[in-house]
């Protein structure tokens, strides 16, 4: 039967074994090659999703901020819930009232405003005085006529009278071919009167009697009980 030498290798002849132990050493061999290519993977797979992990939490890292009072201490928190990290940053304190600068340039003019209102009339002024007459020399001498005296100033003028009542108009009411015509020779008295127009019908009765230049052209059947 062959046979192995152990682990002392070619030449030790001290550890000589069968070749069943050799099957033995081997399977052994194999299961922890097994063993280790398993945890290899499992390591492989931890790797993976740890990285997983990062990039999703990488890309659902956010930041946000508030405003807290000025002279307040900042502060920072993380929801992990929301992987949100808040900063709160305290307001500045507010900083000198810095120096007046210069007077700007004038603007140009504005356009003129609407004229105001007309005011009220002032009072008439009082009449002026006459101017004294000169003297006639009438005294019971010869003495010369004396000069006339100075036109005393023109008075204010009267105000202005009230406005009279609007005239009449075109009376009401008529129809379609009607025209106003005067009832006399007072002012204003007319009335509303048909216009004889062309192609117009007219019914006479009685006896027909007519003056005038007006020509109307009609045919006449019985008038006053005749034919004609």
């Amino acid at each position: 039967m062959p046979i192995y030498r152990g682990d002392g290798g070619s030449g030790d002849a001290s550890t000589d074994a069968y070749a069943s132990q050799v099957a033995t050493h081997a399977q052994t061999a194999t299961t922890k090659a097994n063993e280790a290519a398993a945890s290899a993977t499992a390591a492989a797979a931890s790797a993976t999703a740890a990285a997983n992990e990062a990039t999703t939490f990488n890309n659902s890292l956010g930041a946000a901020a508030t405003t807290l009072s000025a002279g307040a201490s900042a502060t920072a928190s993380y929801n992990s819930s929301t992987k949100v990290f808040t900063l709160g940053i305290p307001t500045g304190a507010t900083g000198a009232t810095g120096s007046t600068g210069s007077q700007g340039a004038t603007g140009p003019q504005g356009a003129t405003g609407a004229q105001g209102p007309q005011g009220a009339t002032g009072a008439t002024g009082p009449q002026g005085a006459t101017g004294a007459a000169g003297s006639d020399g009438s005294d019971g001498s010869d003495g010369a006529t004396g000069s006339q005296g100075a036109t005393g100033p023109q008075g204010a003028t009267g105000a202005a009278g009230a406005t009279g009542a609007t005239g009449a108009g075109v009376a009401a009411g008529g129809s379609t071919g009607q025209a106003l015509v005067k009832t006399d020779g007072t002012n204003y008295n007319t009335q509303w009167a048909t216009v004889l127009t062309a192609n117009q019908t007219i019914t006479l009765s009685g006896a027909v009697t007519g003056s005038g230049t007006t020509s109307i052209t009609t045919t006449l059947s019985t008038v006053d009980g005749g034919t004609y």
